[in-house]
């Protein structure tokens, strides 16, 4: 797997400059970016502005530039919108388009025009490539920190049949697309060439693409590389089609996707990757998903389709090392390339053409392996040799005996002694130290009775408990089982034990993933259901009541934990569904070594102390791939005995969580901490927008504090938050001395997207003596209202700006 860096920019070649002042109002500037973009190619340069510039339209400038000069040219473009078409004709060479700001959401070009839009000329009508927004035709063009956009609301014209709708038409050779932002719905982003013996080469890097029908598409040879692609719903289409190439025959390449994320809000099963298109005799579709992170949306069995009498499996589709829950190698129509043809479908070999050129960014090609070296010789996130899990041999097979009950509760008698707990832990004592598993399966005939219903389970060292696709583990409701005080408020939550307790080394609980999908869209694999929602027995309340009673008495819920590790080094959790969980789902402590992939958590945010999964006093974590919905944290970091150290948090979906967090106790201190590529939605799947829709957070206070440090989050996507980045040294009432101390956090690539109203950013120290020190590069937030005070903050490429007692900032160009 390629290591993605999607909001990476090109290092400059020049050295950084740095200021630093102190900061007493606000004193971020509009044009943070301009003295690096005005200067970044030689020649002449034009300003268009509504005020104080040469043009105040683009075109005006498009026009001033001479027809086949020899010099290069920059339009450099202040902030503002501006309503207009653009078109790049083929005689403006070495043309460069900069947005002054650095930021693309500063500077945006957009119209309105549709393809069915009459021209006013007769019965014209604009046509597909007519109604680009901006058209550029022109070989050797740059384009950086510019939003292209095309709003044509397909809900204002219902009778409308010709609703394509194109941001930009790309149509010469040698162009570069960096920091962008592209925005449309039907055919966002063309890449058009008028002839099959023409090189046409184009380069979208780091950049956000946006659409729902076939929005990336064309004949040309286009790479995206490293950006985020999102897909929208108009209100009209409930599916997306990402790209629609019509390469030509005689290509080599056409379309190639890598690196990227994708991400969506649409239901199961209605993403596809690409549509074949033949608009014209001689055309074999060409596309290449690869090293990318795909969402759960895609689907599972026919992501490729045709338009019109288009076949894809006439065409060349390929997919190599992707990632995330839409990707699914072992699909007969997915094909996937082999590590040897791989090599041949880069960004560069895409490109390189006839002439070589080769305007990728350092590090596109870089392997897995490479990547984790270089990692590991940084020290950050975990530095073991992670391999992919497989599922162990059978020590001994436990089949089911109970259906499965639509209410998921079982007869009163079943209920009170619940029956399969004696079989499942006889054959988890018979197993241990064998390294093999107990199998939950279903019964002979394999659908009739799938369900196990038990009290708290112990799994041991070197064994595994494996369950059956098929199958659902119930916990039972009994709150005798799990202890005395269990069910009760108290002044403390201990005093339950969790339903299943691990207490030795190289073990863990797994399952099969099946080809289906579940009411969630999640993966089908199987299940462990805590019943929280369900009355405790002999009650009518349930867990989750009790939790809300003693939030409200200010008491504590003694409630079981569904899975709790303590001390189990080399722990793995592999393509496993958790839900409904009493309180947290998965509890990790004081081990060394754990492994979570593959792991689906279905628990409503409205659930209460419902983290996904805890780490507590323990050292090297890799949590990946992993989709958690979920009543608190997502992923939660914590030290009440000892440090954590080496977690990697990659690749993953949390929904309607209180975020990736830090703390609140982090006295024993925390460090090396990787946070990679995840994405973090602020509502649930049943639209409830969590209690603290937090997604970058770190919290502690005084009584529980310490040293926070070497804490990096790359290339985060936030939505539907409120703070998108809380840094909080004040998150309870001080309970002793032990200050909170971050220092070293970077926060390396991250958007927010509509955060909910009142959303701002909380980036606090404790005092003079313990600053918060952060740094943020390529961070561009919807949120702006900060609140701060004792931060040493670095920036570099962001639209925040800082202020308050004791805040330095330093900003880098």
């Amino acid at each position: 797997m390629q290591l993605r860096r999607v909001f990476l920019l090109a290092a400059s070649a020049t050295a950084l400059l740095t200021t630093t002042t102190m900061i007493a109002a606000p004193a971020f500037a509009d044009t943070a970016g301009a003295t690096s973009a005005a200067t970044a190619a030689a020649g002449v340069t034009l300003t268009v502005g509504a005020s104080g510039a040469e043009y105040t339209t683009v075109q005006a400038a498009v026009n001033a530039v001479p027809d086949d000069s020899s010099t290069a040219y920059t339009i450099e473009i202040d902030k503002g919108t501006y309503n207009e078409m653009v078109t790049v004709p083929a005689t403006k060479l070495h043309l460069s388009m900069i947005g002054a700001t650095g930021n693309p959401k500063d500077v945006v070009i957009t119209s309105a025009t549709y393809a069915g839009e009459s021209t006013g000329s007769g019965t014209a009508t604009y046509g597909t490539e007519g109604s680009a927004t901006v058209h550029v035709k022109a070989s050797n063009f740059t384009a950086k920190y510019l939003t292209f956009s095309n709003t044509f609301d397909k809900l204002n014209y219902p009778s409308v049949t010709a609703t394509q709708a194109v941001a930009i038409a790309m149509e010469g050779d040698h162009q570069v697309y960096e920091d962008d932002v592209f925005y449309g719905h039907q055919d966002t982003l063309l890449s058009w060439d008028s002839t099959a013996s023409a090189q046409l080469r184009q380069y979208v890097y780091d950049s956000t693409i946006e659409g729902d029908v076939d929005f990336i598409f064309g004949d040309g040879d286009l790479v995206v590389d490293r950006s985020n692609i999102v897909t929208l719903n108009d209100g009209i289409y409930s599916k997306a089609y990402l790209t629609a190439p019509a390469t030509y025959s005689a290509d080599t390449y056409g379309i190639l996707l890598t690196g990227d994320t994708v991400t969506s809000t649409l239901a199961s099963n209605t993403v596809y990757l690409g549509r074949a298109w033949e608009p014209f005799s001689g055309t074999a579709p060409q596309l290449v998903v690869r090293d990318t992170n795909l969402p759960a949306q895609v689907n599972a069995t026919n992501p490729y389709l045709g338009i019109s009498s288009a076949t894809w499996t006439a065409g060349r589709y390929y997919e190599y090392d992707n990632t995330g829950y839409g990707a699914d190698p072992t699909e007969s129509t997915r094909p996937q390339l082999t590590a040897a043809e791989a090599a041949n479908y880069t960004a560069y070999t895409y490109l390189a053409g006839s002439d070589g050129w080769d305007p990728v960014v350092t590090g596109a090609a870089t392997a897995t392996a490479a990547s984790l070296a270089e990692q590991a010789d940084a020290g950050i996130g975990d530095t073991r040799d992670i391999q992919q899990p497989a599922t162990p041999g059978t020590c001994q097979t436990v089949t089911s005996g109970l259906a499965n009950p639509a209410s998921r509760e079982f007869t009163d008698t079943q209920e009170v002694a619940a029956p399969d707990t004696a079989r499942i832990q006889a054959a988890l004592t018979a197993c241990a130290g064998t390294g093999e598993a107990v199998v939950l399966a279903p019964s002979s005939d394999g659908t009739s009775e799938t369900a196990f219903l038990s009290a708290p389970l112990t799994i041991g060292a070197f064994e595994y408990l494996v369950l059956d696709p098929n199958v659902v583990l119930y916990a039972s409701r009994q709150a005798s089982d799990y202890g005395a005080s269990c069910g009760t408020i108290a002044s403390s939550s201990s005093g339950c034990a969790p339903f299943i307790a691990v207490s030795g080394n190289e073990s863990g609980i797994e399952s099969i993933r099946a080809r289906g999908r579940d009411q969630f869209g999640n993966p089908e694999q199987g299940v462990i259901d805590g019943r929280g929602d369900l009355p405790i027995l002999g009650t009518t309340t349930s867990w989750w009541d009790n939790a809300v009673t003693a939030k409200a008495e200010g008491l504590k819920q003694v409630n079981p934990r569904l899975i709790q590790a303590t001390s189990s080094d080399d722990f793995t959790v592999y393509n496993l569904t958790l839900r409904n969980s009493a309180k947290e789902n998965l509890y990790y402590k004081t081990g060394g070594g754990l492994l979570v992939q593959g792991l689906v958590i279905e628990t409503p945010d409205t659930a209460l102390n419902t983290d996904g999964v805890d780490f507590d006093s323990s050292s090297y974590a890799t949590i990946r791939d992993s989709s958690i919905m979920d009543g608190d944290d997502c992923v939660a970091m914590q030290t009440n005995n000892a440090t954590d150290a080496h977690v990697t948090i990659e690749d993953n979906r949390c929904l309607g969580t209180h975020g990736i967090s830090i703390g609140s106790e982090t006295t024993y201190g925390l460090e090396e901490i990787l946070a990679d590529r995840n994405l973090i939605e602020g509502k649930d799947t049943f639209g409830n927008e969590s209690s603290i829709a937090a997604g970058i957070r770190i919290k502690s206070y005084a009584g529980v504090g310490g040293l926070v440090q070497d804490v990096e989050y790359r290339d985060t996507v936030m939505n539907d938050l409120q703070y998108p980045i809380d840094l909080d040294p004040f998150y309870s009432s001080p309970t002793g001395t032990s200050i909170p101390d971050f220092t070293g956090v970077t926060i390396d690539g991250a958007i927010a997207t509509g955060s909910i109203q009142g959303a701002e950013e909380i980036v606090e120290g404790h005092d003079a003596n313990d600053p918060t020190t952060l740094t943020l590069r390529n961070v561009f937030l919807d949120a702006r209202a900060t609140v701060s005070q004792y931060a040493a903050i670095t920036e570099q490429n962001t639209d925040l700006s800082f202020s308050g007692l004791g805040v330095t900032l330093t900003t880098r160009r």
